[in-house]
């Protein structure tokens, strides 16, 4: 048996409410809340955890178009967010609904693209 060659998802697309945007990356993230009790033991250690309320999170870097195509980050409210491979073949699509914009940012800098960097949370997570 050799060594078998596998594809890896590279780029991706992002699409919100149906429409694709650029971006120069998507950063989600997701706590699960879960926490370890401490109780006073002879083993002195934890002995177990507790189950806690999901929390989901993405951070967003945008490229700033001059056509002024870009969705109004500060007034979005319960939009979905679509990622899913720009190969088309294969992968799975990450929907994130309830999406909502926390803080809104932008850099400039020599030598690059002038991005947003958009912070927002999400209520639900769908992986198809």
């Amino acid at each position: 048996m050799g060594i078998k060659n596998k594809d890896y998802c590279g780029t991706i697309v992002l699409e919100i409410d149906g429409q694709e945007y650029d971006v120069v990356s998507v950063t989600p993230n997701v706590k699960t809340g879960n926490k370890t009790v401490q109780t006073m033991n002879s083993k002195r250690r934890a002995l177990g955890s507790s189950c806690g309320v999901i929390e989901i999170a993405l951070k967003i870097e945008a490229a700033i178009p001059l056509d002024k195509s870009e969705p109004d980050w500060i007034k979005m409210r319960n939009a979905t967010m679509t990622i899913y491979p720009a190969c088309g073949v294969g992968g799975k699509r990450e929907i994130y609904t309830g999406c909502t914009t926390e803080e809104v940012g932008s850099a400039y800098t020599v030598g690059k693209e002038a991005v947003r960097s958009i912070s927002l949370h999400a209520l639900d997570l769908q992986v198809v």
